[in-house]
């Protein structure tokens, strides 16, 4: 009879033992890891010999493939400058006002591209990266935020996009920003905070692009940040009472 009355309160004290959900970091990269070396191009100047590199993250993939060849090796796709460095040899032009990169940033310029080459011609330099894969394991369904620091200085038909992906193929459009529907040379200087509709399992990737851009300007992202809320794993102690619980329920029986 002791033990019957004991058990009869264990949900109770299960609840009590229970931790709530808990917002976690799920995947962060600012690019600071990022090993800069000189500039190579003719076309640039003003580095201090820290300049850039074409080197991604382990797991983030480039891609330009739709991209002639023939610009300056800096900015042939999404590369990573020093901050300081890609404001002076693009000679500001604006790029100095963008307040959320620091340090190492990620840049799509395709207006430095053309910078000494003017082969780019038309709307043909469209590039994009990839996250790797971010697990969505223990994170709660349509819990997720996708939050970076972005500028994008607006001209011509140029487009950029952020996109993600639950299996790997289906990328679904989380924000555009179109020229053609912005003001010649307006300036986004955001700090982004995007609501995303993850399911509950699998994993996730987010894909960052510029397309349809000529000699007009760029698309740049730093301090790219995902949180989720994650349900914990039971406590040892929490899963030690369950199978006392379990334990007394069979030796009733007997």
């Amino acid at each position: 009879m002791k033990t019957r009355t004991a058990f009869r309160f264990l949900p109770l004290l299960l609840a009590g033992m229970a931790s709530p959900l808990q917002a976690a970091v799920l995947f962060a990269e600012n690019f600071e890891s990022r090993v800069l070396g000189p500039f190579v191009s003719a076309s640039e100047s003003g580095g201090d010999g820290t300049d850039w590199t074409d080197v991604a993250p382990a797991g983030w993939v480039r891609n330009q493939n739709a991209t002639p060849v023939g610009g300056p090796a800096e900015f042939f796709g999404f590369t990573f400058m020093d901050k300081q460095s890609w404001i002076n040899t693009e000679g500001n032009q604006e790029r100095a006002l963008w307040a959320g990169g620091t340090g190492t940033v990620m840049v799509a310029d395709p207006d430095a591209y053309d910078d000494g080459w003017a082969g780019l011609g038309g709307p043909n330099f469209n590039v994009n990266i990839t996250t790797p894969a971010i697990s969505l394991a223990n994170v709660s369904a349509n819990t997720v935020t996708l939050g970076f620091d972005s500028t994008f200085r607006a001209e011509g038909g140029q487009t950029a996009r952020v996109d993600v992906t639950f299996d790997g193929n289906n990328f679904v459009n989380l924000i555009t920003y179109d020229s053609a529907l912005l003001q010649d040379a307006e300036i986004i200087n955001t700090l982004h905070s995007i609501p995303v509709n993850n399911p509950g399992s699998g994993t996730m990737q987010f894909r960052f692009t510029l397309t349809n851009a000529g000699n007009n300007w760029w698309f740049a992202v730093d301090n790219v940040n995902v949180q989720g809320t994650v349900v914990p794993e039971p406590s040892a102690g929490l899963l030690s009472l369950l199978a006392l619980g379990g334990l007394s329920r069979r030796r009733r029986r007997a």
